[in-house]
């Protein structure tokens, strides 16, 4: 089904000028017409879409001024082709967030090497997904991620007994390391000083050349292997994984479309955290990582006398009514959204606890992002700095408040907070008052993942 917006223009391809190429059935996407809960949308080929440097970005009428090219590559399962559909995570993504914000906006699919160079020379608006880049700074600006990659090290899975059973599953400086030609993984080692690469044409090219021994590590995102390594048939049985590095990655706009638009930008990331419809499942080996590294340092904060008698200082202090709650709830919320701040969360963060927790965030060489106390009504009574919201009573982290979960903890799964620019997983532990043994407040730290589960390379 249609909506009125998109009926009304494709009735009238004669004022879209050039624009009528996605009008007779090229590519046509207006957000929020004609999108399944899968995210479809129709595609075009790059050479389809190849449009006059004047002509992006132009005005095409009926508060569809914004609306834009986006170029892409196929790339499972974040942009995957699907009975003529491009459907996956970033397109269900976008949908929503450009649905959100009102703005129409046209996709073409081509290897990744054009597409930054649609960008570049003005014949797109913009390219996605990409890892952050200074080589694309010069000319584009990067969005909030969407996604977070894990970039991992594959290798044939060797017997003990063969001659390589020896070496560690990480190249070496004599090994055949390779890439997906064009990828952001091949960019990245280039920069990592590989100047010798083998860039396979496809997923299945290298995995491949990978089993045949041709190439003896591969570094490739590890959703999009499985996904490859699924469709090739071969099991997990067959590989070694290594963990190398976290990759967000972004949509880059075109700086001289956002010259014509400069609000596009920020409303889009506003609203894209309203729009992630699946968090970063936290693998074993990472939740374990932080239960082993870093959870005894949390567990250890929450336990110290120091704030355990600031805390006791704010539960001592004003209390409120469920109305008065909630009114201070929307009020910091609104305030937040539009980069300022409200007079209660200012008020916390002069206080003694959450200058304590500042200290505790500043002491942890980067791996913590944020810290925050909330009592057993679900309030927030110190932060390091300003939280997305007031209350958390309509959140699972709220349960830590029950003294049936006074010896646990809670390890969310990642997701990216836009008020730190980060991807987090926050771990929130209670707090136990030592004179009654009840729980009487809770320790929520949020873990920047990309700095405390790095491993040493």
């Amino acid at each position: 089904m249609m909506c009125s917006r998109c009926k009304k223009a494709a009735m009238r391809p004669k004022d879209i000028g050039l624009r009528d190429v996605f009008i007779r059935g090229l590519l046509t996407v207006l957000l929020g017409c004609g999108v399944g809960a899968t995210g479809e949308i129709p595609v075009a080929s790059a050479q389809e879409l190849a449009l006059p440097v004047e002509e992006v970005g132009q005005t095409i009428g009926d508060g569809m001024d914004t609306f834009l090219i986006l170029q892409t590559n196929l790339q499972p399962p974040y942009q995957e082709l699907q009975d003529g559909m491009l459907s996956g995570y970033s397109i269900a993504v976008l949908n929503c967030a450009f649905d959100r914000i009102g703005i129409g906006y046209g996709l073409a699919v081509a290897p990744r090497l054009r597409n930054r160079e649609m960008v570049r020379s003005g014949r797109a608006d913009g390219f996605f997904l990409a890892r952050l880049s200074a080589f694309m700074d010069e000319y584009a600006v990067p969005s909030h991620p969407l996604a977070l990659e894990k970039w991992v090290w594959i290798s044939k899975r060797v017997e003990a007994d063969e001659p390589r059973s020896g070496l560690r599953n990480k190249p070496g400086d004599m090994s055949a390391v390779g890439a997906i030609l064009g990828s952001n993984e091949a960019e990245w080692l280039l920069e990592e000083g590989y100047a010798d690469i083998n860039r396979a044409p496809s997923f299945s090219s290298l995995v491949s050349q990978v089993m045949a021994g041709h190439v003896e590590y591969a570094l490739v995102d590890k959703q999009s292997f499985e996904a490859a390594r699924t469709e090739l048939g071969l099991g997990s049985e067959n590989f070694e994984l290594r963990f190398e590095r976290y990759a967000p990655l972004v949509v880059y706009f075109s700086k001289v479309y956002l010259q014509k638009f400069p609000n596009m930008l920020n409303d889009l990331n506003d609203n894209l955290e309203f729009c992630e419809t699946v968090p970063m499942n936290l693998e074993p080996w990472e939740r374990a990582a932080i239960e082993r590294d870093q959870l005894p340092s949390i567990e250890k904060l929450a336990g110290a006398s120091e704030l355990i008698t600031k805390i006791r200082t704010e539960l001592d202090g004003a209390t409120y009514d469920t109305e008065t709650r909630k009114l201070l709830d929307v009020e910091w919320i609104a305030k937040v959204r539009n980069g300022d701040i409200s007079l209660a969360a200012s008020n916390i963060l002069e206080n003694d606890l959450s200058q304590y927790l500042r200290k505790f965030q500043q002491a942890s060489g980067g791996h913590v992002a944020e810290a925050f106390v909330f009592n057993l009504r679900g309030e927030v009574i110190g932060m390091n700095r300003v939280t997305s919201d007031f209350d958390q009573s309509d959140e699972t982290k709220f349960q830590m408040t029950d003294n049936l979960n006074r010896g646990h903890a809670q390890i969310d799964d990642i997701l990216f907070d836009g008020s730190t620019r980060s991807f987090l997983s926050q771990i929130t532990v209670p707090v136990i008052d030592p004179d009654t043994g009840n729980v009487m407040a809770a320790l929520t730290v949020g873990l920047d993942v990309s700095a405390a589960l790095r491993p040493e390379s």
